[in-house]
């Protein structure tokens, strides 16, 4: 079940997607999401670290360790101990023009 935790002994996030795993595929991590050290216990993807979070990988444009990914690639993109992940979603708009 994926869900989100508090790791009592390093203070940070603990990201959970072991639903997932088959034995032997979940792993720990220690990353830096949107800027917060968290702890990720899941398969090394970045899909799954996506759903873990609840994120639309339908939208969501993700930046790792500076390069940004192509969604389409994203469950062939692996993770590692250190990485810094930032999600970002892009919107359209435009300018109000006052009356």
């Amino acid at each position: 079940m994926a869900g989100i935790g508090l790791d009592a002994e390093k203070d940070s996030k603990v990201l959970s997607f072991e639903t997932k795993c088959r034995e032997g595929e979940a792993q720990t991590l220690s990353l830096v999401v949107q800027g917060k050290k968290v702890t990720y216990r899941g398969p090394a993807d970045m899909r799954s670290l996506l759903e873990s979070r609840g994120e639309n990988t339908l939208y969501a444009n993700v930046r790792i360790n500076g390069e940004v990914l192509n969604r389409r690639d994203f469950e062939n993109i692996p993770i590692a101990e250190g990485d810094e992940i930032d999600i970002l979603y892009f919107m359209g708009g435009g300018i109000v023009q006052p009356d």
